[in-house]
């Protein structure tokens, strides 16, 4: 290949000639001075005028005055709101402008673009939805807006036009933590213990030395012997349906007669007579009853009697009119009738017995004892092991207890419960969170498993969840008015607040005040309180910003810094106090230096 010099210099030549006219024609051309100039005198305000964080984020609404627009229909106008802080720039979502044909703004819905909660306020005035994410030192941001010129294929970033200076509000961060658990020892008999003693009689026999199987009887006397609290004894006497239905009546009645003397005397025996027999039988203590079992209460066995007969039994009984033609049809099948009498009449010359007890402090100490020595799960059932760990000494026994019975009765919600009870008392949260998770899972039905798990996540800062599982919880009938309004404060829905909120005097209150545009009752509330407290006048203080009183703003911050020199720090850098950074009467209550020229400087 033949190196030629002469051309090599032409290419260069035209190199050079035609960079400039392709340079000339991609550069960026300046947008028109009108609507540049526009841009700059637009007029912006939120709302509220001092936006203030609700939980993790500061929601609040930019309101944009485009009048003096004037710009043709090819033009379009980005608005994206900044917020400057700490060196940080956060971007929010912009607004996109275009003209129409009659040259009046419209807010157009581009398709790389959510334009959700741009809502038009008049001719040319707009509002926008915001909000920001929550960050520590983001109450002394500026919020700025950047304009972007677009013209046909021609674009121009203006300078910045400052939003507001006056930073964000975290008057809600001082809203105190409110919350109630709900423990499950609300009802006693949720941790009681309900005893079946049976006693047997022979046929037409009624006194309790007669008994049939005194190895029962005799249980049923340790039962009343043994340390523990009995709540409740139902007492019910029975006959079997043989013989004539005055004589069954009376044997059923004498039955149930004898043995509640015997109870009552061994309680009263018990109670070294402390009460009397009277007392014994008062508000359902012991309660007792009698029934005649009947040839109809044999109709629904019959379905168990091993015979061909037993339809025929049932028809012929069911036909039958009265006790003894009943019994006079039954006895027409005598093999079988002889094994009913066998088999099933027995069980009815009877004394049913239900005790419902707690057990005594001692017993439930040795039960402890013997616990720590070595426990199967056949020893212990689920509610003595909760009522072991309630009494337990350590909580290190009792989580040790909790864990086990979780363990061997994996679908008993009631030691997930206080398991997760024990988590939340000691700030495991997590924890706290999964298992009144599996007891609300285990048992939907359980108010109180909804209503702890609602405060174990407001303490995580997850408050809509929390707030679904305390009104599912008041539906229930187990409602925490506390955790609802704190909850509902942390939300940022004040009002509601107010209305489940306690009315005594409380920062709380004061603060929901606040934030519900009741400056005036703010400050009642806060002057109602006793003792006063330095974040009492502190909260005055912003109380008064809200209707402008900027002598008892003055009065309450040197009185809040003169109880807590900590605040002197936190109205330097307080937004709610921005209006009042350059006042002299401010600068003096928190001893500024003269001629400090930021608050934030010193």
């Amino acid at each position: 290949m033949n190196f030629q010099p002469a051309k090599l210099l032409w290419a260069v030549w035209a190199l050079t000639m035609v960079t400039p006219l392709w340079a000339q024609k991609t550069a960026p051309l300046q947008v028109s001075k009108s609507v540049t100039e526009s841009c700059r005198n637009a007029s912006f305000r939120t709302v509220p005028a001092l936006p203030f964080r609700v939980g993790d984020s500061i929601p609040f609404s930019i309101v944009i005055g485009l009048k003096n627009f004037d710009f043709d229909q090819n033009t379009q106008v980005v608005v994206t709101p900044e917020v400057h802080y700490r060196n940080k720039v956060v971007a929010l979502q912009p607004m996109r402008f275009k003209a129409l044909a009659n040259r009046n703004l419209n807010p157009e819905l581009w398709e790389d673009t959510v334009m959700a909660g741009l809502v038009r306020r008049g001719e040319n005035l707009f509002e926008h939805a915001v909000q920001v994410p929550y960050e520590e030192g983001i109450e002394s941001a500026t919020l700025e807006a950047r304009f972007t010129v677009i013209e046909g294929k021609t674009s121009q970033e203006l300078p910045l036009v400052r939003i507001s200076s006056a930073g964000f509000s975290s008057f809600a961060r001082f809203l105190e933590p409110t919350l109630e658990l709900m423990d499950l020892d609300y009802e006693k008999e949720k941790l009681c213990i309900k005893e079946i003693h049976t006693i047997n009689f022979p046929a037409g026999r009624y006194e309790v030395g007669d008994a049939l199987n005194q190895g029962a009887f005799q249980q049923l006397l340790a039962t009343l012997q043994s340390p523990r609290e009995i709540l409740e004894i139902k007492i019910t006497g029975s006959a079997s349906p043989e013989g004539e239905s005055s004589n069954n009546e009376n044997l059923a009645y004498k039955r149930m007669e004898n043995l509640s003397k015997t109870i009552v005397r061994e309680l009263l025996g018990r109670k070294q007579n402390a009460m009397a027999s009277s007392e014994v039988f008062a508000d359902g203590f012991v309660t007792t009853r009698w029934v005649q079992q009947t040839w109809d209460s044999i109709v629904p066995m019959l379905s168990g009697l091993r015979s061909s007969n037993a339809p025929k039994i049932k028809a012929a009984l069911v036909a039958a009119e009265g006790q003894e033609a009943k019994k006079k049809a039954a006895e027409k099948f005598s093999s079988d009738y002889q094994r009913m009498v066998n088999d099933w009449f027995p069980a009815m010359r009877s004394c049913r017995v239900e005790i419902l007890s707690t057990p005594s402090d001692q017993s439930i100490l040795n039960d402890l004892k013997a616990f720590a020595k070595g426990s199967t799960k056949n020893q212990w059932p689920a509610t003595r092991m909760i009522q072991m760990a309630l009494a337990a000494e350590s909580e290190q026994t009792s989580m040790e207890l909790y864990r086990k019975a979780a363990t061997w009765y994996p679908e008993d919600y009631r030691a997930h419960f206080k398991l997760g009870m024990l988590h939340y008392r000691n700030n495991r949260l997590t924890e706290a969170e999964n298992r009144f998770q599996q007891a609300v899972i285990l048992n939907p039905k359980s108010a109180e498993s909804k209503n702890n798990l609602g405060a174990t996540l407001s303490q995580l800062n997850r408050f809509g969840e929390a707030m679904s599982l305390f009104k599912a919880a008041a539906v229930q009938g187990r409602s925490s008015s506390i955790n609802q309004s704190y909850v509902a404060a942390r939300l940022g829905h004040f009002g509601d607040a107010l209305e489940t909120m306690d009315q005594e005097p409380s920062h709380n209150r004061a603060l929901c005040q606040i934030g519900a545009g009741q400056a005036y009752e703010a400050i009642a509330t806060l002057q109602a309180i006793e003792p006063r407290q330095a974040l009492t006048a502190y909260l005055t203080a912003i109380a008064a910003t809200r209707i402008n009183d900027i002598a008892l703003v003055c009065e309450q911050v040197r009185i809040a810094i003169q109880s807590d020199l900590t605040m002197r720090e936190w109205a330097k850098k307080e937004a709610d106090f921005h209006p009042y950074r350059t006042n002299a009467q401010f600068r003096e209550a928190i001893k500024l230096p003269p001629d400090s020229q930021r608050v934030g400087n010193d």
